[in-house]
């Protein structure tokens, strides 16, 4: 009896030390919340004294309302967020550690006609350095090739911390096949693994060790570039990843708001997941199970030192495609949860900057790339002062977070050409593809299962 009343005392004192714990952690958060938007005012105040003297020099020749809509759509806008990401970023520097879990978990991996990579990414959950036991569900979404045999075959060679088993899907569409792998999961997390995407040797315990110790409702891993050396599409996106996403994210996830728990790499708590319903049979599933999640108020965060190597779209047509889908996902989590609906201040802040981008990509078309064009004909009506310091805060946020990855110690690919396209042509081809995305959901055209 004796011993049954301290047991409880001490889940009680562990309870309240708990949330003791998140209440000044929360408080700490609004602080350096408000330092960085602060400092990211203190930009834009600069930027529009400039700004006011670049519109006046320029108004004769163009119309005021259009200098205007793009000064703010190039410059001033994307320099408050961005100067505010990097403030913040700066602030959140350090890694943090987590005690090792041995709690038992599941992977759901979905395949579709994944012949030629999924054998690599089994065999990366096979090589894990995980305490605990993992069970690997690969649900095959309908797949025609030679898929199933790939999977039968490997099965033997599972080690003895892993199980692996094959379930089949006949109800085409990702959502569906997810579904089907969380209506068998039976530990209290589970991880979303892509099969084109594998995964380094401590990846699980890494997220595993977060989403426990954090509690958090979905912890989305840090990806990087599997087939680097394949064109110069795929170099141009090692800087995407290493860069330009996982900034967002440790921006997004500093704040426990991350808005998207990537389906190729992420974990999750199986009971929050199962409370909304799981996933939708949408473009963007796993940005609408994340923005559910939010509306909840349950934690979105990110683990850097968590992970992956994800097989990138290898031709401009193929990578055009794909940031075409995520920009009608991301207007797909915004539809179904809309800003005003986060479950906090810092997930309402993070939504309106993706509703945000809509504008930021309009303003790149329509008037940056207008500009670069019209400077070299040598017209700098719309490449003046600003664009030079828009310019440099860019190249300042993408080096501070390259030193942040290095930091993390873990093994990635550089390429100088793959760099030099990235800041030159990347954005125009993924603004445009943004732009025909949004475009399609406004038309309510449906996509395909990836």
């Amino acid at each position: 009896m004796g011993n049954g009343i301290s047991i409880s005392f001490r889940r009680k004192s562990l309870y309240f030390h708990t949330v003791i714990h998140w209440k000044k952690r929360g408080d700490i958060l609004k602080k350096k919340f408000i330092c960085s938007i602060c400092f990211g005012c203190l930009w834009l105040a600069i930027s529009v004294y400039f700004a006011v003297g670049w519109a006046r020099g320029i108004s004769d020749v163009l119309p005021v309302a259009y200098v205007w809509w793009t000064i703010i759509g190039i410059a001033l806008l994307p320099g408050f967020l961005m100067s505010a990401m990097f403030f913040s970023n700066l602030l959140h520097w350090r890694v943090k550690e987590y005690p090792d879990t041995e709690e038992d978990t599941t992977i759901i991996m979905c395949a579709h006609n994944e012949e030629q990579r999924i054998a690599q990414a089994i065999q990366a959950i096979f090589n894990q350095q995980y305490k605990g036991h993992i069970r690997l569900l690969i649900v095959d979404n309908a797949s025609t090739d030679h898929t199933k045999e790939k999977i039968i075959c490997l099965q033997p060679s599972a080690p003895k911390n892993c199980s692996i088993e094959y379930v089949y899907c006949d109800k085409t569409g990702k959502a569906n096949a997810l579904n089907a792998g969380l209506a068998l999961v039976c530990t209290p997390h589970f991880m979303t693994v892509d099969a084109d995407t594998s995964l380094e040797k401590q990846a699980v315990q890494k997220i595993m060790n977060h989403l426990v110790f954090c509690s958090s409702a979905c912890v989305a891993g840090n990806l990087f570039v599997q087939n680097t050396k394949t064109s110069l599409m795929t170099k141009m996106q090692i800087y995407d990843y290493l860069l330009s996403i996982a900034a967002i994210k440790r921006f997004q996830g500093s704040y426990r708001s991350t808005l998207v728990a990537q389906g190729a790499f992420s974990a999750y708590q199986t009971e929050a997941v199962r409370k909304v319903g799981g996933w939708q049979n949408v473009l963007g599933e796993d940005i609408v199970l994340t923005y559910q999640l939010l509306h909840q108020g349950l934690p979105s965060t990110y683990e850097p030192c968590a992970v992956g190597y994800t097989h990138v779209p290898e031709t401009v047509h193929d990578f055009y495609n794909q940031r075409k889908r995520w920009a009608i996902g991301m207007l797909e989590g915004l539809s179904a949860i809309p800003p005003w609906k986060q479950g906090t201040g810092f997930s309402f802040h993070f939504a309106c900057v993706n509703l945000a981008i809509v504008y930021l990509d309009l303003a790149f078309v329509f008037g940056f790339i207008p500009g670069v064009i019209l400077a070299l004909f040598g017209y700098y009506y719309l490449a003046g002062i600003l664009t030079l310091l828009m310019a440099a805060v860019c190249i300042l946020i993408h080096f501070s977070m390259y030193l942040y990855q290095k930091k993390l110690k873990i093994s990635f690919e550089n390429s100088i050409s793959g760099l030099i396209c990235f800041f030159l042509f990347f954005q125009a081809i993924q603004s445009t593809a943004a732009l025909h995305g949004y475009l399609g959901r406004l038309l309510h055209k449906k996509g395909e299962w990836r």
